[in-house]
């Protein structure tokens, strides 16, 4: 199965500035991109970000284990907004350097106990994680009937010039 995440520049751009500001105690900031899939031709799906959602100040919790570590009122918040909004969503956070990032281990760890959560609400819809560098993307996406995570194998960045990264 194939994943393409499509993103306008200006809303990407958005995107790094929230993740890079410093907060009180957590290491890293956190958001959701808010998403619509559609069907590709021959089993795949593009996720298109359309809006971004920060995790507030408030909603982490002070764990030094882990670069930020949201609390239960920011999945709460996703969870609903997915559900009043009929929406895929996206978790990210970015990795300060140049280069394709990837998750670490925690990040996989986590990503894999939470995102699946967001079928509870929206389970016709594929949600995801992503990590995102000063210059590139990476990310995973589960979808409905597949039992695994497949890995979004294609970015696009919607501006001028456009921007395609293809990973793996």
């Amino acid at each position: 199965m194939r994943a393409v995440f499509k993103v306008v520049d200006r809303l990407l751009e958005g995107v790094r500035l929230d993740l890079a500001r410093r907060h009180e105690f957590a290491a890293e900031r956190v958001g959701f991109f808010v998403c619509r899939p559609a069907s590709l031709v021959l089993d795949g799906v593009v996720i298109l970000a359309h809006d971004y959602r920060p995790v507030e100040d408030d909603d982490y919790v002070d764990d030094s284990t882990v670069g930020a570590m949201m609390g239960p009122a920011a999945i709460r918040k996703a969870l609903e907004f997915a559900l009043n909004n009929k929406v895929s969503m996206l978790h990210v956070h970015m990795h300060d350097h140049a280069g394709c990032p990837r998750f670490s281990r925690i990040d996989a760890r986590e990503s894999a106990k939470f995102v699946p959560d967001f079928w509870n609400v929206r389970p016709e819809m594929p949600h995801g994680a992503l990590v995102a560098s000063k210059d590139s993307l990476y990310g995973m996406c589960w979808y409905p009937g597949k039992s695994e995570p497949i890995e979004i194998g294609e970015f696009v960045v919607i501006g001028s010039p456009m921007v395609f990264v293809r990973n793996g």
